[in-house]
């Protein structure tokens, strides 16, 4: 079986092949090592990206719905369905978040042993930052256990709470308030962990707004703790696919792995099966390498 480089140039009209050099078995296995660890890189980045996700589009759904549940709460009966329904989707979207959260470290500490080994110094050392960010910070903490409370006890949030704080005779600031009652949690709940036991019985209520501000400080360290693991390898595919491939390169083609090549009476190609190399991502990998946000 023939296998050979080249690239695919797609235009309006179509499409056209160029073929490059045969490479050998053992060259196309490393090229698929390259690009698995490319394409490994990339699906850990979306799984992160889905957790900042979750956090803005919660602190977003709130805002924007933050004045009218204040208008509301204005009339004597107030709109119970508006309640119900803002209710309902502020767990859904909390929901989602914890799950991706989980969903995020759990998929790294799985794909770090399958590629290094359960008991290799990779593994170790990604034990080793989770932990220390699991101590540092209290929000990471918690909504790690919080996502664990909400699949055995119950949605995560209770309640909410609108009032508002006069700034004149006739003008007031709404304020939207969730709270996480620890008596509550302790109550509820037996598998918090020993220092998260001791975190909630030192507080009494406490908000939600701060733990997710001070998540976008956890998850960036958790994502960098990634990196620092991965980096070597994620280096080496990018030096193996750039000096065995590089050239082909343009700004209008897609460098490809052609196999299964068919050709038909005249010697054109009529069947073939292609593997795009992923200079996207390289080049996006080199723009965060250049300004240290990888």
């Amino acid at each position: 079986m023939s296998i050979q480089l080249g690239s695919i140039t797609q235009t309006k009209n179509g499409y056209s092949t160029q073929l490059d050099k045969i490479i050998t078995i053992e060259e196309f296995e490393n090229f698929f090592k390259a690009i698995d660890e490319l394409h490994n890189y990339e699906n850990l980045k979306r799984l992160y990206e889905i957790v900042i996700l979750n956090n803005n589009e919660l602190i977003l759904f709130i805002e924007s719905e933050k004045e009218s549940l204040f208008e509301d709460s204005l009339s004597l009966v107030g709109d119970k369905e508006k309640y119900y329904k803002h209710h309902l989707n502020l767990n859904r979207i909390m929901l989602n978040y914890l799950a991706s959260f989980r969903m995020l470290v759990d998929h790294i500490e799985t794909i770090i042993k399958r590629k290094f080994g359960k008991k290799s110094q990779q593994a170790k050392l990604f034990k080793q930052l989770t932990n220390k960010i699991f101590d540092k910070y209290f929000a990471y903490r918690f909504f790690y256990k919080l996502r664990n409370y909400s699949q055995h006890c119950g949605i995560p949030i209770d309640d909410f709470e609108i009032s508002a704080t006069a700034l004149g005779s006739d003008k007031f600031k709404p304020e939207y308030k969730i709270e996480f009652s620890s008596k509550e949690l302790l109550s509820n709940y037996k598998e918090w962990g020993a220092i998260l036991n001791n975190d909630l019985k030192s507080k009494d209520k406490f908000s939600l707004f701060p733990l997710l501000e001070q998540m976008k400080n956890a998850l960036d360290e958790l994502w960098k703790s990634m990196i620092s693991i991965f980096e070597n390898k994620i280096l080496e595919s990018i030096d193996y696919i750039e000096k065995n491939s590089g050239y082909l390169k343009t700004p209008e083609n897609s460098v490809c792995i052609f196999s299964n090549i068919k050709n038909d009476g005249n010697g054109q190609m009529r069947y073939f099966t292609n593997n795009i190399i992923p200079f996207d991502i390289i080049e996006e990998l080199r723009i965060k390498t250049a300004t240290n946000n990888v």
